[in-house]
């Protein structure tokens, strides 16, 4: 393929993919190649915006790429120029490489990005300068869909699943599991074979399966091995549990298998791989085989797609067999015979194999939100949504009709937020027999521009092309919106085509479903019964009313909250810290009632996503975190109080000397499992008791406790983003030591016990920060179930590198690198390139392999054992940068996201190690999504 042709293809590919939500969609494959060379001054960058954005949350992060022949001194003086002259610069860092720009910043406010393009435009330095919203290339955690029940409790597997416990409802605790799931059942006999009782036990096992899948969280496809064909038992992905029935019941009925001694199992990985391209954007894949054989001798898989980030799971009879396909999988459920199968319920065991509860937390340590606290449906007010209103202006209305149709979208559309393009956004489409766009979905993100757009519809007349109003608004979703927002369209008419047919709109409506659209009609008196039968199969029958009655209105408001509920989580801590030790007794009570004061000021700043804790600690092992279950206001000021009512009570609680060391570990511990049940939790905490170094640790010297506590405070550090505030009750330094309290927290965040401690704490930006806190904040942790893909490619000029190996580790430990993140890692420079960890390491153990890899690597021993070349690397090819390039053309980053990525073969680690060695900067780290979730649809 000439230098030209390759060039071409990679732009068609990339504009195939333009506006399908993931990150750089729109870029061409150059500014997509200059992404990933600068990978980790983004990572560097993007960590400190982010950071910054916890202090300022009207501050907006941007991406801007581009090419000059300008020193980067110059590029970075030249853009901030621009930026300053309209905007507030919050934070600013950029880079070049090989003429390639990459500039990361935030503006405070909300500004768009279309105009920080225009202001870049006028760069003189830079050309083809492309920006975008930085939210686009950190945040990957998909809308969560309905009846989701996210799980606060349940983290990824890291080992062999155990056999799962009866069904008691649905599978893992009744925690949602978001998978696009294929199953593929071997319908075909072994000889002698009981077949009665291989169906008996199928159908218990459907009866469970039906029970126990979250619907329409998880989606799921059947496929039988049936005589030596695999086939399609599923017409399209099932989302309920009567359809599953009905799929499974076709299933058990096929009676044209056959005996057979084994599987191929070639053949069933090629044709369900084909079938999970198919499944939902930004949803992780699942495969589950059950069969009753050994795989085939002479079966050469060609297509694994566990190397493609797949999940794959085998369950069936006769465990010498079904360990055979160990090879090819993530966990494997066996029993000795079908009725013994059925009886174990296996898929309760595979689908909760993603997942595994975490260790116990300490007994009384911790509390728990119930889960109905943490994600409630509230109202339709503060959904995420992108509304598509299209008006009938055919013959089928009239002028009487059509203004009624206006009024009703009108009130519709008074429910809900907007601000900007954070909340609902409204397109407005008419339709006769040809579609106009009144209002952009862009530019439908307040209430008055969606209103006037609403009221210039008037009636036309001509005939009536439904599919045409669908088409069109399908289009629009797909260059409009994108994956973070909930999508709906109204279609207000009759429906009934004059120029297409029931057909066209039937296929459509598939079309829209396919991409998470809930598509609703409204008819302007009542659809017949024909015509409601007709508009069941272009859309789920609960979306279809008749006219617009109160009812019908009450009724499309409340299946769009059900099919895209509003989560209201209670994610934002306030921790009050107090020492109950022999030295503080006199001032316990006083500190309780301060704690009353500061928290009833802090209520009055926050939105009703919040809750309070209150943490008592003194020596080793007794730190108490309370109140448990109901950590609501009320709540928290009744145990106060109580406490203070109750000397008993606080004298049960107190212990000698203090180890202030670890109650912060006991602390940061409380607040990493929060993050842990909730991406989106935030907190601040207050301490309120001594640091004098004579009643910390009495073994050790003074330097020695410095270390300690400066160690407990990093971590606590990074869980709060420095928010850590102290009300200092310290004793003289001359008979109990150094107050150390300054290797806790810095200086400004710490004021003297005093008559009005709220007095004092409004010197400090406490209760500023606080206001700040909010559900909106970044993520310090990866989000639930969120399948990612991250590429790390790395130029090693030396073979014994270990500074590689060092920097690498810190960087993983930034990911949640389990079955839904998958983690590519290639090597190149002084040794033949290769792959040191694949996206078929689904566990954290595999790709921390990459280690043991790499050390075959450096000395050489890896391609004395290795024959197989990497399957990431093509030949050396000419391309658009320089001659001396690899290409990764296959494998790394799934073939989707990075297709065709070139790659500098020297600077890079120059660049990676030596500009930006590890902890070069000094601010807490966090958890963060680097990459667009990986999809299952060819490029």
């Amino acid at each position: 393929m000439t230098q030209t042709e390759t060039y071409d293809l990679q732009n068609q590919r990339m504009a195939a993919s333009s506006g399908n939500g993931k990150i750089f969609g729109r870029f061409d494959p150059i500014h997509i190649a200059l992404a990933v060379i600068s990978v980790i001054f983004l990572i560097l960058s993007i960590v400190f915006i982010i950071l910054f954005a916890t202090k300022h949350d009207t501050s907006t992060g941007f991406l801007a790429t581009g090419f000059s022949d300008s020193k980067s001194g110059d590029v970075s003086s030249e853009l901030k120029g621009l930026l300053n002259k309209k905007y507030t610069v919050n934070s600013f860092a950029l880079d070049v490489q090989n003429k390639a720009v990459s500039a990361v910043f935030s503006l405070r406010d909300d500004v768009s990005t279309k105009d920080v393009q225009s202001v870049l435009s006028g760069s003189k330095l830079v050309t083809q300068l492309e920006t975008t919203y930085g939210d686009k290339a950190t945040a990957v955690c998909r809308q969560q869909p309905a009846a989701s029940i996210i799980s606060t409790s349940l983290a990824p597997a890291t080992s062999a699943p155990t056999n799962a416990p009866p069904v008691t409802g649905k599978y893992c605790n009744n925690n949602a599991i978001t998978r696009d799931i294929v199953i593929v059942v071997d319908m075909n006999d072994l000889p002698k074979n009981d077949h009665t009782e291989k169906m008996n036990s199928l159908a218990a096992i459907r009866d469970s399966l039906t029970k126990g899948i979250t619907f329409p969280d998880a989606k799921v496809f059947l496929k039988a091995v049936v005589a030596g064909d695999v086939i399609d038992v599923s017409t399209k992905w099932i989302s309920d549990s009567a359809t599953l029935t009905a799929d499974f019941n076709k299933l058990l009925a096929i009676n044209n298998f056959n005996n057979q001694s084994s599987l191929i199992i070639a053949d069933v990985f090629t044709k369900s791989f084909t079938t999970l391209k198919t499944g939902r954007q930004f949803v992780p894949g699942a495969l589950f085989i059950v069969t009753d054989k050994q795989p085939s001798s002479d079966s050469k898989v060609a297509v694994n797609p566990r190397d493609s980030g797949i999940y794959i799971g085998f369950t069936g009879v006769r465990k010498s067999y079904i360990d055979q396909y160990s090879t090819w999988s993530d966990s494997i459920v066996t029993a000795e015979s079908w009725t013994d199968l059925g009886k174990q319920d296996p898929f309760g065991t595979l689908v909760c194999s993603f997942y595994k509860l975490p260790a116990a937390p300490k007994a009384e340590a911790f509390f728990n939100y119930p889960l109905g606290e943490l994600d409630a449906a509230d109202t339709p007010k503060c959904q995420v949504l992108d509304i598509i209103i299209a008006f009938d202006i055919s013959e089928s209305l009239s002028r009487i009709i059509l203004p009624k149709y206006v009024a009703f979208a009108k009130r519709l559309v008074a429910q809900y937020k907007y601000k900007a393009n954070d909340f609902t956004r409204v397109g407005v489409l008419t339709f006769n027999d040809q579609v106009t766009e009144k209002l952009t979905l862009v530019n439908g993100n307040n209430l008055d521009a969606v209103n006037a757009a609403i009221d210039s519809v008037q009636y036309v007349g001509g005939l009536t092309d439904v599919t045409k109003a669908l088409k069109t608004a399908q289009q629009l979703f797909q260059t409009e919106s994108d994956a973070s927002r909930s999508k709906v369209l109204i279609v207000l008419s009759d429906a009934v085509p004059t120029v297409d047919t029931y057909t066209d709109e039937i296929q459509a409506g598939k079309q829209l479903s396919a991409m998470g659209v809930a598509t609703f009609f409204i008819g302007y008196n009542h659809y017949s019964d024909d015509v409601k039968k007709e508009l069941g199969q272009v859309t789920n029958p609960n979306y279809v009313f008749g006219d617009m009655s109160d009812a019908s209105f009450n009724g499309v408001t409340t299946q769009i909250l059900t099919t895209y509920p509003c989560p209201k989580p209670k994610c934002v801590t306030a921790y009050y810290a107090i020492e109950i030790s022999e030295a503080t007794d006199d001032d316990v009570v006083d500190n309780l009632k301060d704690i009353l004061l500061i928290s009833s000021q802090a209520k009055t700043l926050q939105t009703g996503t919040e809750s309070y804790q209150l943490i008592t600690y003194n020596d080793i092992g007794n730190t108490q975190i309370n109140p448990k279950g109901d950590a609501s206001f009320d709540a928290f000021q009744k145990y106060v109080q109580a406490l203070i009512d109750n000397p008993n009570q606080v004298a049960a609680l107190r212990r000698g000397y203090t180890r202030l060391d670890k109650a912060i570990d006991d602390v940061t511990a409380e607040l990493k499992n929060q993050a842990t049940k909730n991406s989106r939790f935030s907190g601040n905490i207050i301490f309120m008791g001594q640091a004098n170094d004579a009643v910390l640790n009495p073994n050790v010297p003074e330097a020695q406790k410095i270390v300690l506590l400066q160690a407990s405070a990093a971590s606590l550090k990074a869980q709060t983003a420095g928010l850590i505030f102290v009300v200092d009750d310290s004793r003289n330094t001359a008979d109990f030591g150094d107050d150390l309290w300054t290797s806790v927290t810095t200086k400004n965040r710490i004021v003297q016990k005093a008559d009005d401690v709220v007095a004092a704490l409004k010197g400090t930006d406490y209760f500023q920060t606080w206001k700040a806190l909010s559900c909106s904040l970044p993520a310090r942790t990866t989000c639930y179930d969120t399948p990612l893909d991250v590429a790390v490619i790395i130029d090693l000029q030396k073979k014994d590198d270990y500074v590689f190996l060092n920097y690498i580790t810190s960087l993983l430990s930034q990911f949640s690198s389990q079955d839904d993140t998958h983690i590519s890692m290639l090597a190149y420079g002084a040794r033949k390139t290769s792959v040191l960890s694949s996206l078929s390491a689904h566990s954290s153990a595999e790709v921390q392999n990459f280690a043991v890899v790499y050390t075959d690597w450096s000395n050489g021993t890896y391609f004395m054992t290795t024959t197989t070349e990497a399957p990431t690397t093509t030949q050396k090819p000419k391309n658009i940068f320089t001659n001396d390039l690899y290409q990764v053309d296959q494998g790394m980053m799934n073939g989707y996201v990075y297709k065709n990525v070139q790659k500098k073969k020297s600077s890079f680690a120059n660049f990676l190690l030596g500009k930006y060695p590890p902890h070069s900067f000094d601010f807490p780290p966090i958890r963060m999504d680097l990459s667009a979730s990986s999809e299952r649809r060819e490029p």
